[in-house]
């Protein structure tokens, strides 16, 4: 004798919701992850923009503000919010080097809410132009 056929109400209702959050999930980590690596490229071109405008400059101290002005004009104009923008440069023989480090909050990444910071880190080396003008 089989068993009567009875219906299980809300079976595909819950399988529905559970893939909904599911792929949910996927979406907020992969969005986080485009975030993530925007964040790093963005510090890469901060970095050599920094580098660059460090490079043309006369005097070390110029050369550090110009340097930081422009990391943050790059992480602006890509609208990458930083809790702080660290840049670092000096001079060895013919060339300046700039590190630039960003720690951005994870809840800017495309995780609302999320606790905490991802710190990102570049280094560039340039040049230094000997036909630059003179001040």
């Amino acid at each position: 004798m089989m068993p009567p056929d009875h219906e299980r109400g809300g079976g595909p209702a819950v399988e529905a919701a559970l893939v909904a959050g599911v792929l949910g999930l996927v979406l907020t980590f992969g969005i986080a992850t485009m975030r993530l690596t925007l964040a790093e490229a963005t510090t890469d071109h901060a970095a050599r923009a920094a580098a660059r405008l460090a490079s043309i400059q006369r005097n070390p101290a110029g050369a550090a503000t110009e340097a930081a002005d422009a990391a943050r004009a790059v992480f602006d104009d890509r609208g990458i919010r930083c809790r702080t923008v660290d840049v670092f440069t000096s001079a060895t023989g013919g060339s300046v080097r700039a590190v630039v480090r960003c720690e951005v909050d994870w809840s800017d990444l495309a995780l609302p809410g999320a606790p905490g910071s991802f710190t990102t880190e570049a280094t560039a080396v340039s040049v230094i132009d000997r036909y630059r003008e003179a001040p």
